[in-house]
């Protein structure tokens, strides 16, 4: 069911007027491939607008972490003047020592508050400073006062220091992040107690801040444990959202993208690492505010296409017309010739396929009709002289009968020389006039020894002939009285006058499925010059004023049959006889061979 179908379809579309199918072939070769550009553009467009989106939210990534990473590098430069400073250092040993009374812990705290508050006091980042000894004792300038246990987790960051600052985000503070270190004797690299600075969360956010993704964008930072630590959103901090993109990042490396369903929404997901923290700033984007600009584009690409497609079909109407146009009018005109009528023309004015079309259809018309003419009067003149041929066919018979007749009374009167030459002549008599005009070379050679004897008959044996004839090419097809013309020749032109005896050879063989004949004769031959000419009127038969000689009909019979590549060569030089080598296909032993070979 379906071949009949697709038969039908495709015999349908074979159906179709030229026009037809022109307009069709010329849509079908535009707007698709327009289509498919359109399409791959789009793709692209929005493939490299995604790319570059991605590269430019990185790269803010990148330059929000350095600013960052700068803020960071301030605060650790605040901490080397603290744990530097040698009243802090001597305090927290005579603390550590137990050498001091509550008077004097009071006095030195106040000293100790009133270098940290000369240290903090022009930045409004800094929430406060606290200094803790080994045995708990504190001096603080902080608002977030919090007694040190090392079993505490916020407080598990000072196990792993060695006296570089740490991050972290401590747990119900909202307001604040905090960077804590151990404090080392910079002469006996003693631990001698801890640093604790709070920074305020607002602070860090506004580092950000200004960044603007989009309405619909988020900017946050995050912590190795996926705890939000700063956020536009205050109510989110210290919360970790349960969403699975936040496996991805803490697990993945310092920087990446990806995309993931957040919210029942596609969205590209951004990170990337805050040096020396283990904090990274994330960016989530909806997927669909990538797309504005590729729908952008795609509504342009669409509006391009159509009015392409619209001049298209304007277009490919317009050529499918005037092509068809004229070869509709022709096929017209063509149709008028199934009445006869002869005496149209079809007239257009151009050089293209068409006009030559068209020029060549009136001289067809023209010819045809000079043919007609033509053969009507042929047809006429033939049924005229019918009569005249079938008289005429009437006198070769009677000559045979006749030299049939002269043949009996030679043998009854006792001259059978004179009855053998009278039968010789009607044999070859009746040879020349049989419609064959190819027989075999064993056939052509009979009536060759028939013409020999009348000749020796004539010229009372000046000459003898020899044979040398292979007997494979007996059964060669040859054009019919092709030896007898060049044997004549070598009888009048190359024995007859020559004093002596003479002598004529046949050779018959094959050559790499060519027959040659060669006709030796040891004559008179031609001089250089006669030689010259002969073999020329050979080559240009057309500038021959000879067209009777037998040695020209029987190569032009033979290369009209053959090829060019076939017929006569001579060979002659004076006083020592002349050579004619006929060279013929041997195509019954070309067939033998190819039917041996299939």
């Amino acid at each position: 069911m379906l071949e009949v179908m697709l038969y039908r379809l495709i015999q349908a579309a074979r159906d179709l007027n030229i026009r037809n199918k022109l307009f069709i072939a010329f849509i079908v070769l535009n707007l698709i491939p327009l289509a498919v550009i359109s399409v791959w553009t789009y793709q692209k467009s929005s493939s490299l607008i995604q790319e570059q989106t991605n590269i430019y939210t990185m790269d803010m990534l990148s330059e929000v972490s350095k600013n960052i990473e700068l803020h960071m590098h301030d605060i650790e430069r605040l901490y080397y003047s603290i744990f530097t400073n040698q009243e802090i250092r001597k305090s927290l040993k005579a603390v550590n020592r137990q050498q001091w009374t509550d008077l004097q812990y009071v006095s030195a705290d106040k000293q100790i508050r009133n270098i940290l508050y000369g240290l903090i006091s022009d930045r409004e980042d800094v929430e406060g400073v606290s200094l803790y000894a080994l045995n708990g004792t504190s001096f603080q300038t902080s608002m977030y006062a919090k007694k040190l246990d090392l079993r505490d987790q916020n407080w598990q960051v000072l196990q792993r220091n060695r006296g570089d600052l740490s991050w972290f985000n401590p747990s119900g503070q909202q307001s604040v992040v905090a960077a804590v270190s151990t404090i080392y004797d910079v002469d006996s690299l003693q631990k001698i107690g801890y640093f604790l600075l709070t920074y305020h969360e607002e602070a860090l956010y506004k580092v950000y801040s200004q960044i603007k993704l989009n309405e619909q964008g988020e900017l946050f930072i995050i912590d190795s444990h996926g705890q939000i630590i700063s956020s536009r959103h205050k109510e989110l901090i210290h919360h970790t959202p349960s969403e699975s993109y936040l496996q991805k990042i803490i697990t993945s490396g310092d920087t990446g993208d990806f995309a993931d369903d957040i919210d029942d929404k596609q969205q590209i997901v951004s990170y990337q690492r805050i040096q020396n923290t283990d904090w990274k700033i994330v960016s989530i984007i909806p997927t669909a505010r990538y797309s504005e600009q590729s729908i952008m584009l795609q509504q342009w690409m669409i509006i391009l296409f159509v009015v392409v497609a619209l001049i298209t079909l304007i277009l490919g109407y317009y050529l499918s017309v005037s092509i068809s146009r004229p070869i509709r009018q022709l096929s017209s005109i063509m149709k008028n010739t199934e009445r006869e009528n002869w005496s149209i023309s079809f007239n257009y004015p151009s050089r293209d396929e068409i006009g030559i079309l068209s020029l060549n259809f009136n001289r067809m018309i023209a010819r045809i009709h000079y043919l007609i003419n033509q053969v009507y009067e042929e047809e006429r003149l033939r049924q005229q002289s019918q009569l005249k041929f079938l008289m005429f066919q009437i006198n070769p018979h009677f000559l045979f009968n006749t030299l049939e007749t002269m043949n009996w009374m030679a043998r009854i009167e006792g001259v059978p020389e004179v009855g053998k030459l009278s039968k010789a002549l009607g044999d070859l008599m009746r040879e020349g006039i049989k419609g064959k005009d190819f027989i075999t070379l064993s056939e052509e050679l009979e009536s060759v020894k028939k013409y020999i004897y009348i000749q020796k008959v004539r010229y009372v044996d000046k000459f003898d002939m020899q044979y040398d004839i292979d007997p494979a090419v007996l059964s060669v097809i040859v054009p019919r009285f092709i030896l007898q013309p060049i044997i004549e020749n070598a009888i009048v032109h190359g024995l007859e006058m020559q004093m002596d005896n003479g002598h004529i050879c046949i050779h018959a063989y094959e050559s790499e499925d060519t027959l040659v004949l060669a006709i030796a004769d040891d004559g008179l031959g031609m001089s250089a010059a006669q030689l010259e000419t002969l073999r020329h009127y050979l080559e240009n038969p057309s500038d021959s004023t000879l067209s009777g000689i037998g040695l020209l009909n029987v190569h032009q019979r033979i290369q009209l049959h053959y090829g060019e590549e076939y017929g006569l060569k001579i060979n002659s030089k004076e006083e020592q006889g002349t050579t004619i080598i006929l060279r013929i296909p041997n195509r019954l032993l070309m067939e033998k061979r190819s039917e041996f070979s299939s």
